[in-house]
């Protein structure tokens, strides 16, 4: 196994980018990190403010070895890439993340592509996590104003500097157990990404997420189904007429299953990722 102790006793002797990428893109490899070298490559991008056009010829300085060993180090104990940097693209921004917070997935995507269709005046994002999916709505000019909700307290820190961030004025933030409370107004968009990975399927999931991904943003510790049950029980609550519910759901779920728990919605659709693998459902709460 390449060893990377003679950079830890040798961090006064800075290497070349050159070796630097080398050496460590064989020691991460040997961690079981296949992408070692484009994950190098991007963090030193990232330190270095420079492109991959010159990258290889820019000089490293002792700081900045010294942080690049620490990013081989930390990768290695397969610490996720998205956390090591601090934040991860989300619709092509990039969003503040840490362990309080799920990390952004392209999947996701997909609720803002189905959204976007049309113009909203309130939304209500539920486990609104790092606060992607509702920062990204108010960006695109997808609705005028956003309530954020999650139960988490440091996830809500981290999206409340977000929305900071990426200057978005119009989003309010709220501590709110969904499965045992429910907003006293009501929205005519109601979108989500919650916690759907079942008991057993978590179990399985690799240590990268399962050991630093917070649970709770991962799964219900039931069948993956909780949120929607719930989901289903609230809507007529909190949707206006004509309101609709964008939901991402697994890949593995049974169309049928879903729409059992929405029966009582007459219109709900599915859609597809890029996988073309069911992704995402919308439910339309029509006029009684």
């Amino acid at each position: 196994m390449h060893n990377l102790e003679i950079y830890k006793l040798h961090r006064n002797q800075p290497t070349t980018i050159k070796k630097l990428i080398r050496h460590g893109s064989q020691f991460l490899y040997d961690h079981k990190i296949y992408n070692a070298k484009k994950e190098i490559e991007w963090f030193l991008l990232d330190i270095l403010k420079c492109n991959t056009i010159n990258l290889y010829d820019v000089k490293i300085n002792k700081s900045d070895y010294e942080t690049a060993i620490d990013f081989l180090l930390s990768r290695a104990k397969q610490t996720p890439f998205q956390y090591i940097l601090g934040k991860s693209s989300f619709y092509g921004r990039d969003f503040m993340v840490d362990k309080n917070v799920l990390i952004p997935r392209p999947e996701t995507e997909i609720l803002i592509d189905i959204i976007k269709q049309k113009k909203y005046n309130n939304t209500l994002d539920i486990g609104t996590g790092c606060g992607c999916i509702a920062i990204t709505a108010s960006i695109e000019k997808i609705t005028k104003n956003v309530d954020c909700v999650d139960v988490s307290n440091a996830a809500l820190k981290i999206a409340k500097k977000n929305a900071q961030i990426l200057g978005v004025s119009n989003a309010q933030f709220f501590n709110c157990n969904i499965l045992e409370e429910i907003p006293n107004k009501k929205y005519d968009l109601v979108i989500s990404n919650p916690p759907y990975i079942s008991k057993s399927e978590y179990t399985g999931l690799n240590d990268e997420v399962k050991n630093f991904e917070p649970d709770i943003a991962l799964t219900d510790f039931n069948d993956g189904m909780n949120f929607y049950k719930r989901y289903a029980e609230i809507l007529n609550e909190i949707l206006v007429d004509n309101g609709i519910a964008v939901f991402e759901v697994s890949h593995f779920f049974k169309k049928s299953e879903l729409l059992e728990i929405f029966k009582s919605f007459p219109k709900i659709e599915f859609f597809n990722d890029l996988n073309n693998d069911c992704r995402a459902i919308k439910i339309t709460k029509n006029k009684i």
